[in-house]
């Protein structure tokens, strides 16, 4: 069996692409693939989700207070008071450029340049520029990427694809990126979407509205509060709520409209939990309001615990994962009173008709399997 080693930015935290590649390797290893992880950062002594016995962990950059760690540290700290340490190789577009420096990005150059496994995946698209120019000739390249390609800027979408056309494979989330990154690259693209691999818990359901994610802008929290204001009346009456899990640098700001709208009685906001399945489990409707979404993994797990998904069109991982009006809602993209309508329609719907969408989300689950998804990994190590 082919040995495979993932280029991550933080196994060690919370996130999307750190649960769906977590999830992914964990399978692997249990088929008994050697599975190695490179986490760039480590801010923690865990990893945020558990990990496969077998799976070797190495972290370039230990933040974790400890004698051992003090020139990591210190160089980070060096970089944001001088310029002199910027990191002279990695995209400039990179979102979180501010984390880097011209130390770190020597540890991942080295750390990509001796990977000696079959297969090296990255699961970032500065990181995926990095293993096409830097990675050995006899290793085999993979660019897994977890947003769809528009998502980008366009300076950025230009650094990509002429950066991808190196690798040996690209795996795209959706089939409509995988077009496009055909198209443009014409390079081998497969697409490997999110597994869900969660159990379903069986607990009553309260009359509760469930978002989670980063607390960021392109995930549009903003947009869902504003929705709610315009419905919170009929809300009260239907005693609904609406519970919102994450972190992020909008929490300060969503917090500051929740109360000078009055909308504390019914609309709270709380940590990244690790409890989410059974959040959401007690919850009967999850929105993802996300400006730009790749996948959406949340929508799956949403499904799984039985709860109707509303999101956004115009969203490659919704467009693909709803079929509106059949096992969820797509309200017109950025439209705030037609997300509004949406949740009012769904939150008055007969309870025939919301176990319908709910029985229907089951199905879409189970085409999401991780041994489906293996399969759809295995096809980009066969080939």
């Amino acid at each position: 069996m082919k040995s495979i080693t993932f280029l991550m930015h933080n196994i060690f935290a919370m996130g999307g692409t750190v649960k769906a590649v977590t999830q992914l390797a964990n399978v692997l290893a249990d088929k008994g693939h050697d599975v190695e992880i490179i986490s760039v950062f480590k801010g923690s002594k865990t990893p945020y989700f558990k990990l496969h016995g077998n799976i070797k962990v190495t972290a370039l950059v230990d933040y974790n207070l400890r004698p051992a760690n003090i020139l990591s540290i210190t160089m980070n700290r060096l970089r944001k008071w001088t310029p002199f340490f910027k990191p002279s190789t990695i995209s400039s577009y990179e979102p979180g450029l501010n984390q880097f420096s011209s130390y770190v990005e020597k540890k991942i150059l080295r750390a990509i340049s001796e990977v000696d496994t079959d297969i090296l995946v990255g699961t970032r698209a500065s990181y995926n520029i990095l293993v096409a120019e830097h990675a050995s000739d006899t290793v085999t390249t993979v660019g897994m990427e977890h947003m769809n390609l528009n998502a980008y800027p366009r300076a950025y979408q230009k650094e990509i694809i002429e950066a991808y056309k190196n690798l040996d494979a690209i795996t795209t989330l959706t089939d409509s990126d995988k077009k496009v990154y055909e198209k443009l690259t014409h390079i081998p693209v497969y697409t490997v979407p999110n597994m869900i691999n969660e159990s379903r818990i069986e607990i009553p359901k309260k009359p509760q509205i469930i978002a989670a994610g980063r607390l960021e802008y392109e995930k549009g929290f903003d947009l869902l509060l504003r929705s709610i204001e315009l419905i919170q009346d009929s809300l009260r009456e239907m005693n609904y709520s609406l519970k919102i899990y994450g972190d992020g640098q909008q929490r300060h700001d969503l917090e500051e409209y929740i109360q000078q709208h009055q909308l504390g009685d019914i609309v709270s906001i709380h940590p990244s939990t690790m409890h989410l399945p059974l959040r959401l489990a007690e919850s009967t409707i999850t929105v993802v309001p996300s400006r730009n979404e790749g996948f959406g993994l949340i929508i799956l797990e949403a499904m799984n615990q039985g709860n109707i998904v509303i999101s956004f069109k115009g969203n490659a991982g919704p467009e693909t994962l709803i079929r509106s009006g059949y096992n969820g809602y797509l309200s017109e993209y950025h439209n705030i009173e037609d997300l509004a309508d949406d949740i009012s329609n769904v939150i008055s719907a007969p309870p025939s008709e919301q176990g319908k969408i709910v029985e229907r989300g089951f199905e879409t689950v189970a085409h999401y399997s991780p041994e489906r998804v293996y399969q759809d990994f295995m096809k980009v190590i066969n080939d």
